[in-house]
């Protein structure tokens, strides 16, 4: 469940929530403090960590979030509704005591169990847990008046990842032209960021899918929805005798009560997104819930069509196997994986650029030689060479690479040979040799160096004769 922007008209009268917060501070030489947070009506401490008790006196202050507030402490403005998921429900709001935007996550009025409010107050206490660029922080964890667990949140505006990916017409599309698959496999990567990063706290999320991923205007990607969320032993596992989750994006194991959960759960919950980005469908259909089920307990390669690229059908099949051991073993061999695949668009970008530069170097060549449009020539020449060496670094299997730096060596060794450089044509004739020794265009340079050569050393030699005969004529002369 997501806290965006949503279309639901403002309530004429804004609801004031109380949250119950008490935080107690001992000051003294040998600090001793109590940090008590969400105090329900109850009576029951939520958090309560304490430092061991020294001896000697000290001062207590209970801070509030605004004098005005009363014991009762922090205040929230409910401003409207943003949405609701199967336990809780979503509300704009206004923390008065910063004045900022906030969401608020509570129970659903119809779902108020004991059961759903304990899962919500594990929620909030695991995204707290998580400090990350793509995890919206959790500012504090309080109670209603009536005792139901209430979150507050960063307030996430964007758009479901969910309906940018199926609707290639969104407006969010006019401001981000390049090609979707980049951008979704962009988007993806950071899902992968969070993951890894809360895979290093022993989080397991369980519920990844395109739904709970909020993408901003400016590029921001955050994974929501973390109600549902685990966490691991010390070896990384821990067996759930009950599926919580997405059956459509559900792993084998998340459906085998004696099978335990690890973070490869979460890998081939990534390889159904990926799966998703590919076919704009759901890893796991069928026409009844035992078909959904059957489909994931056995979770066969799928076969993609030709207009899927290979490599990321291979690596969404490989994050989906059935086999756990068979997976990429955590969320960052998945992503670096995909970085493989997002360097090829990388590569192409500066493929294409370059070749627009060694357009301009034929156009320089093709005019009248001057010494400021030498040094432009070596320049552009130099920015081309640099450019396809690159690609041919980061995308070896890149047609037009090669091609494109044997014709601008070519025209260098040309130019060169034109101004009468023959050490910088031979040095550049050299380089060709000892990396393309086949290159059909190689004897050619080489022809024409030595041609060049030649008729460089008879205008030298035709020079010191006629300086030669010159002195002679000149001694003649003395002596007359």
């Amino acid at each position: 469940m997501s806290s965006a922007d949503s279309s639901k008209s403002q309530p004429e009268e804004n609801t004031r929530i109380y949250l119950d917060e008490t935080v107690e501070c001992s000051f003294q030489q040998s600090p001793r403090s109590t940090i008590k947070q969400g105090t329900p009506a109850g009576g029951e401490t939520i958090e309560d960590h304490e430092q061991p008790a020294t001896d000697g006196p000290c001062e207590k202050i209970q801070l509030h979030a605004k004098r005005s507030s009363g014991p009762s402490g922090f205040e929230i403005t409910v401003n409207e509704s943003i949405g609701s998921g199967g336990m809780a429900e979503v509300d704009a709001a206004t923390q008065e005591s910063l004045d900022r935007e906030v969401a608020l996550k509570r129970p659903r009025a119809d779902r108020n169990t004991e059961d759903v409010a304990a899962s919500l107050i594990n929620e909030a206490r695991l995204m707290a847990s998580l400090d990350h660029p793509n995890i919206p922080p959790v500012h504090q964890l309080g109670f209603h008046e009536n005792g139901q667990p209430v979150i507050v949140m960063k307030r996430v505006y964007g758009h479901s990842w969910r309906t940018l990916l199926h609707d290639p017409t969104h407006p969010y599309w006019s401001d981000h032209p390049e090609v979707h698959l980049k951008q979704h496999l962009e988007i993806l990567r950071q899902v992968c960021n969070a993951v890894e990063y809360a895979h290093e706290k022993k989080i397991l999320h369980r519920d990844l899918k395109t739904d709970n991923v909020m993408v901003g205007d400016f590029g921001e990607v955050y994974l929501l929805d973390w109600g549902v969320a685990i966490e691991l032993d010390k070896k990384g596992e821990r067996k759930i005798d009950q599926f919580c989750g997405t059956l459509c994006f559900a792993a084998p194991e998340m459906l085998s009560p004696d099978i335990p959960l690890t973070r490869r759960t979460d890998v081939y919950l990534l390889g159904c997104i990926l799966h998703e980005i590919l076919t704009l469908e759901l890893r796991h259909q069928g026409g009844n819930l035992k078909e959904m089920i059957d489909k994931a307990l056995v979770s066969e390669p799928y076969e993609y069509n030709e207009n899927v690229p290979p490599a990321l059908g291979i690596i969404a099949n490989k994050a989906a196997h059935r086999d756990p051991d068979e997976r990429y073993q955590n969320a960052k061999d998945f992503r670096k994986a995909i970085d493989v695949h997002l360097s090829h668009y990388h590569a192409m970008d500066l493929l294409n650029s370059t070749k627009e530069k060694l357009a301009s170097l034929e156009k320089l060549y093709e005019k009248k030689t001057t010494k400021r449009q030498g040094f432009k020539f070596h320049e552009i020449a130099y920015l081309c060479r640099f450019g396809f060496q690159r690609v041919e670094k980061i995308a070896p299997d890149l047609e037009g690479a090669q091609a494109g730096l044997l014709r601008t060596l070519e025209l260098q060794v040309l130019f060169e040979l034109e101004l009468g450089q023959i050490e910088a044509a031979r040095r550049i004739i050299r380089l060709i040799r000892d990396t393309q020794p086949a290159w059909e265009r190689l004897a050619a340079l080489a022809t024409l160096l030595k041609e060049v050569e030649n008729k460089q050393h008879e205008s030298n030699e035709l020079s010191t004769q006629i300086q030669y005969k010159l002195m002679e004529e000149l001694q003649k002369r003395k002596k007359e």
